[in-house]
């Protein structure tokens, strides 16, 4: 009989067990063999029973008899010839996989398949265990978990360049009060000069297109912050010699509150922090703050919004004495 790496190499290249080959070819032979007695049974049944030697006796019909010694005839040469089929097919299957079906153990060693061809077994043989496969496994989801993460990323990025597009398309249209035939620059127009540095951005990187648009903007942010700084004192003054009523400050109070949320607005969306309710940096993303451009400009709006604050103070301390001398004159 063959060995078991000889059924195994056998098997694996014929596609099949050796076995169901031998049992195919005695399933044939079966099958044969069944057609002819059948056949045979058909001639004998259609013959003439005096052809075959049956003389008809004087008590019983002569077809009959001449059925039933066909019929027991056919059955004792089946059970015969089928008992002569399995005894020499079992010889044949003993002498099949034990000489033909087999391979040399000598050339065993040396025999490879068609599609084993190519492959080096020398090199790089590593059995790879629980831990291997844990380890693939972990490094596959955080594959994914970064891929969603990054897909994330994208999609809000997509998302603030869609509001800076549309933010710097409406300001261009916008004609402020004071402007005469739209001679005078508006105040938010270096958002539309900022444009042309997007122009040549690959729009399939959008952190990089959203850095270089922040970084186009620090120098007019400076201007604008300095600009406002020195309005100031003005505004200081107007407010002194116009009436203290309700109206005028509500008026500085919506715009204080105006200026503050287009300050908070801008470093959220555009450069990206995460304010507290206060407006104070929050402490897990200090590190995206600290040094460089970023710095000045938070530091430019924070000092900003706190001269605001102080001329809102003078405002009511100027009101407060006014009311006070009105008080001594009576």
């Amino acid at each position: 009989m063959a060995s078991r790496s000889d059924t195994e190499l056998l098997t694996e290249h014929f596609g099949y067990p050796p076995v169901s080959l031998l049992d195919l070819i005695i399933n044939t032979t079966n099958t044969l063999a069944d057609r002819a007695l059948t056949s045979i049974e058909s001639g004998l049944l259609n013959a003439p029973p005096s052809a075959l030697g049956f003389r008809p006796p004087a008590f019983s019909s002569p077809a009959d008899s001449h059925r039933n010694e066909v019929e027991e005839g056919v059955h004792k040469l089946e059970t015969l010839l089928f008992a002569a089929l399995d005894k020499n097919f079992d010889k044949f299957e003993i002498y099949t996989m034990r000489f033909l079906l087999t391979v040399n153990p000598e050339d065993e060693p040396y025999t490879t398949l068609s599609h084993y061809r190519g492959l080096d077994f020398e090199t790089g043989e590593e059995e790879v265990g629980v831990r291997g496969v844990n380890e693939i496994r972990r490094r596959l989801q955080e594959s994914m978990k970064l891929g969603v993460m990054l897909e994330a990323e994208r999609a809000r990025n997509e998302g603030l360049l869609g509001e800076l597009r549309r933010l710097v398309g409406t300001q261009g249209g916008v004609k402020s009060e004071g402007n005469e035939g739209g001679k005078e620059k508006s105040v938010f127009g270096f958002l539309a000069e900022g444009r042309r540095g997007l122009e040549g951005v690959d729009r399939e990187r959008p952190l990089e297109t959203t850095a270089r648009f922040g970084r186009s903007q620090l120098g007019s942010l400076r201007e604008l912050s300095v600009g406002l700084g020195g309005l100031l004192p003005r505004l200081a003054q107007e407010t002194a010699a116009e009436d203290g009523g309700a109206t005028t400050r509500d008026w500085r109070r919506e715009r204080l509150e105006y200026v503050e949320a287009a300050a908070r607005r801008h470093l959220e969306n555009v450069r990206g922090l995460e304010l507290t309710r206060d407006g104070a940096v929050r402490d897990d993303n200090a590190e995206m703050v600290v040094g460089g451009p970023k710095t000045m400009e938070v530091g430019d709006l924070e000092r900003v919004v706190g001269l605001l604050g102080v001329g809102e103070a003078e405002e009511k301390g100027t009101g407060k004495e006014a009311e006070g001398d009105r008080m001594d004159e009576s």
